[in-house]
Parts: structure tokens; sequence; C-alpha cells
């Protein structure tokens, strides 16, 4: 019996995360590019049907719905004048199906008083659907309590 579950384990193919690697980071760039022209529905096609996102100071939101409305409520409001993202790390799993990345974003909000700066991170957890890398989970959050006027 041992021998032949050992014979069984060697017999699946590895992912190949080189590949895998590859195909992420080209899904990471489109996000963001889509993100920083504040395209939502193109930044919508990278988040899973059942997506979560934890705002920084509001609660979590679930589904591709909440998610469309709260990139509206940044993108399209005004709210947000500019933003961009860095990633800073990516790991994938040894299944070749589930990845995590942090980093940081940058964003200049309309304040009334002028433009303001708010610098942060984020974690994302990428899950692989129907063989596409998805955004399954995505938490943010910024480094000061508030952000801080541009000067100038």
């Amino acid at each position: 019996m041992d021998r032949m579950r050992s014979t069984i384990m060697n017999d699946q193919t590895s992912p190949d995360l080189v590949a895998e690697r590859a195909a992420l980071h080209a899904r990471l760039e489109g996000v963001v590019a889509a993100e920083e022209a504040f395209n939502v529905p193109e930044a919508l096609t990278y988040w899973a049907e059942d997506g979560i996102v934890q705002p920084a100071g509001s609660p979590q939101i679930e589904g591709k719905d909440a998610i469309r409305k709260l990139y509206s409520q940044y993108f399209e409001s005004g709210l947000v004048r500019e933003f961009s993202g860095s990633s800073s790390h990516l790991e994938i799993s040894a299944g070749g199906d589930l990845a995590y990345e942090y980093g940081i974003n940058r964003m200049v909000l309309a304040g009334e008083d002028g433009d303001l700066l708010d610098v942060g991170k984020y974690l994302a957890i990428w899950k692989k659907i129907d063989g596409e890398w998805m955004v399954a989970a995505l938490s943010f959050t910024s480094d000061a309590a508030e952000p801080s006027p541009i000067s100038g």
C-alpha cells in the first residue's frame, strides 16, 4: 500500500511556478494600470465574484457589486485625484493556485483646502479561478492617522 501511494504521489505534475509568477505579474500590472487610470470596469475584471475588501477605516465589503461601488466612490466621485500602487513582495503557493502580495499605495485626495497625500500599504490574496489569477481579498490602510496636505 505504501509503495502504491508513493507511486501515485510521484505521478502528480507540479505546477510551473516560473510560468505562474509571470502570469500573476501580468495580472498584477493589469489591475494596477486599470486602477491608476480610474477604469472601474477594467479593474473589476481582475476580481473574483466573491472577493472581499477590507478598506481602511471602513467595514469589510463582499462581492463584485460592493467592490464596484467602492471603486466608484474612490475613482468616479473625484475624491481620488491620483492613485499608484507598487508591489514589494509576491509569493505563490507550491500548488500554484494561491498567492499573496503586499506593497505600498499612494493616493492624492481632493481636500476642502487643497489636495492631500495618503501613503499606505496593502495585502492582496490572489486565487487561480478557471485558469486565471483573480484577486480574492484585499486589505489596505494608511500609514498616517490622516492624509497630509500637499504644499505648493
